[in-house]
């Protein structure tokens, strides 16, 4: 299928019917916890409470509770938040995978650097049960979520997201292993699609995937990044003088092509300093760190 048939079916998932947020101001909000820095593992398996802590100061910036979703917004970031109530859809075997989930609270953001992107900046907050009894793919992939977090491995070989795409994971860099205020989760970039997608900064992706520490809530967070060296979009002809062309679609090796071109974008992914992004990877770290989920 072309790329726009994925990009019609996530408009219509994005654009489901929603309840605005009841904002309560009066609730207590979490006192803020030193910051934690990301952990990048060895090898070998590195139990949570491994992580050291930090003389760092408290989080800095505007504080929102919304729905009961707990935020710091640092100045680096500068966006603001909303938040609504999408009603539940209930699982349907003749649909898409994308087109079942439990009521969950949701949060957009207005101001965010970058628009126009294949992605809208977004966190999503599922109850984990729920959304796990709707189906065995979900249930497995909660599963699969508690275990990486519990064993940290450096090179994953696949990494657990919600919601179900009805397309790949393509390629996945910069891993790193970090707790929220009530919680603890993985961030990488990404991009998925149903073809051999070039890294582009249209695609291109920042995601954390987290579960709070009584495995109530699956937080799911996606923002998008760019960098000044990769294409623009997927089918662009032109590429910044020090980026990396994508092989040519009518090449005869295009799978093995495509392959080599992945390990070398990975590995320059992976080597970019975190600052180069937009947003910087550090400044969207700092923010979900921040985050505290209630009920």
């Amino acid at each position: 299928m072309k790329k726009i048939a994925i990009l019609a079916a996530l408009c219509l998932l994005l654009t489901a019917c929603s309840l605005p947020f009841t904002i309560n101001w009066n609730t207590e909000t979490p006192a803020p916890t030193e910051e934690t820095p990301v952990v990048v593992p060895t090898e070998a398996p590195v139990e949570p409470t491994a992580i050291p802590p930090t003389a760092a100061p408290a989080f800095e910036g505007t504080e929102y509770n919304l729905g009961n979703i707990y935020m710091v917004v640092p100045s680096c970031l500068a966006v603001v938040p909303s938040g609504v109530i999408e009603p539940a859809v209930p699982y349907d075997e003749m649909n898409g995978p994308q087109e079942y989930y439990p009521e969950h609270r949701k949060i957009t953001f207005s101001g965010y650097p970058l628009s126009g992107k294949f992605f809208e900046p977004m966190i999503r907050v599922y109850p984990a049960a729920e959304f796990a009894a709707m189906n065995s793919v979900i249930s497995d992939r909660v599963i699969a979520l508690q275990s990486l977090l519990v064993n940290m491995p450096a090179q994953p070989d696949d990494l657990p997201f919600l919601p179900l795409f009805n397309a790949a994971q393509v390629f996945h860099a910069q891993v790193g292993y970090f707790p929220f205020q009530n919680g603890s989760g993985v961030r990488f970039l990404t991009e998925y699609a149903q073809y051999y997608a070039p890294v582009n900064n249209y695609d291109l992706f920042y995601t954390y995937q987290g579960l709070t520490a009584d495995g109530k809530y699956w937080i799911s967070a996606i923002f998008p990044v760019n960098l000044a060296y990769l294409q623009e979009t997927w089918n662009s002809t032109e590429v910044p003088m020090d980026g990396v062309a994508a092989p040519a679609w009518d090449s005869p090796n295009l799978e093995a092509d495509m392959q080599a071109y992945y390990t070398t974008m990975i590995d320059r992914l992976n080597t970019t300093p975190g600052e180069s992004f937009t947003p910087t990877i550090g400044c969207l770290d700092k923010f979900l760190q921040s985050l505290s989920v209630g009920d």
